[in-house]
C-alpha cells in the first residue's frame, strides 16, 4: 500500500510503502463519496480554506477567532471562507471571507511519519456567532466502536464530477484493532478510523482538514485515506481530536 498524507489540491507530498496493494493519499482532489448535499447552514462551524483565491483544504471554527485543521494543509496566509454552503458563492447571505496569516502546526506533527496531523489557524478578525456561522465543541472522550457520526466537505465526488454543494456523509467509526492492522507502519495513537462499511461511505482527498462530528462533538479532522476512495473494508483516518484538548485550549489561551 502506498501512502501519503492526504496532500491539498493538487500537491504532492510524497509517499511510504506499505506491504499491502493500493494508494494512500493526503489531501488533494477532495471527495465525500456516496454522500448527498447537506442541509443548508446544517454544518455552520465547516470552513473552506483558499490560498489565491483556489480552494485547497477545509476547517473547522472552534472559537471566534481560531479555526482547526490538518498540519499538512500548512501555507502562510489564507483565505477561510465560513458560513459557505456553495465554492462558487463566495458572497452568499450570512457568508464570511476573512484573512489570516498565524497558523499553528503541533509540535509533534509528523513525529512519527504522519501523526498528530492539526493545525490552529488564527483569523485575523474575531467572527460574531450567527444562524450561518457557528464553532462547535471538541469531544473530550475518544470515539467508541461503532459510534455513527457526520463528514462533510467540498470536492470530486465518487462520479468525479465536483459537487455545487457542501457534500455530508454519515459513517461509522471502526475498531482500532482493525485500524491499527491495516496501517501498521504509520499507526499512532493521534488517529482513529471510520467508514469501510459495504457502501462505500467515505471521506477522501481534499476533504483534508475537514470535520467528523461524533454525537454532537468535534471527534476529528480528516487527515489520511486510499487513493481510490470508498472501497469495502478500508476505512479512512482521522486525527484523534480528544488527544489534543489541552493543546488545542491552551494554545488559543496563549497565542
Amino acid at each position: 500500500m502506498t501512502v501519503t498524507a492526504r496532500k491539498p489540491w493538487g500537491w504532492f507530498v510524497g509517499y511510504l510503502t506499505l506491504g499491502v496493494t493500493g494508494s494512500l493519499a493526503s489531501g488533494s482532489a477532495s471527495q465525500i463519496i456516496n454522500g448527498e448535499d447537506c442541509s443548508p447552514n446544517s454544518q455552520p462551524w465547516q470552513a473552506a480554506l483558499f490560498s489565491e483565491n483556489e480552494f485547497f483544504c477545509s476547517g473547522v471554527l472552534v472559537h471566534q477567532q481560531w479555526v482547526l485543521s490538518a498540519a499538512h494543509c500548512l501555507q502562510n496566509s489564507y483565505t477561510v471562507g465560513l458560513g459557505l454552503h456553495s465554492l462558487e458563492a463566495k458572497e452568499e447571505p450570512g457568508s464570511r471571507m476573512i484573512e489570516a496569516s498565524l497558523s499553528i502546526q503541533h509540535p509533534d506533527y509528523n513525529n512519527p511519519i504522519l501523526a498528530n496531523d492539526l493545525m490552529l489557524i488564527k483569523l485575523n478578525e474575531s467572527v460574531p456567532e450567527s444562524n450561518t456561522i457557528r464553532s462547535i465543541g471538541i469531544a473530550s472522550q475518544c470515539p467508541t466502536t461503532g459510534d455513527t457520526c457526520l463528514v462533510s466537505g467540498w470536492g470530486l465526488m465518487g462520479n468525479g464530477q465536483l459537487p455545487n454543494l457542501l457534500q455530508c456523509v454519515n459513517i461509522s467509526v471502526s475498531p482500532e484493532t482493525v485500524c491499527r492492522m491495516l496501517y501498521a507502519p504509520i499507526y499512532h495513537d493521534s488517529m482513529f478510523c471510520a467508514g469501510g462499511g459495504p457502501d462505500g461511505k467515505d471521506s477522501c482527498n481534499g476533504d483534508s482538514g475537514g470535520p467528523i462530528v461524533c454525537n454532537r462533538s468535534l471527534q476529528g479532522l480528516v487527515s489520511l485515506g486510499l487513493n481510490q476512495c470508498g472501497q469495502p473494508s478500508i476505512p479512512s483516518v482521522y486525527t484523534n481530536l480528544c488527544k489534543f484538548t489541552d493543546w488545542i485550549s491552551r494554545t488559543i489561551r496563549t497565542s
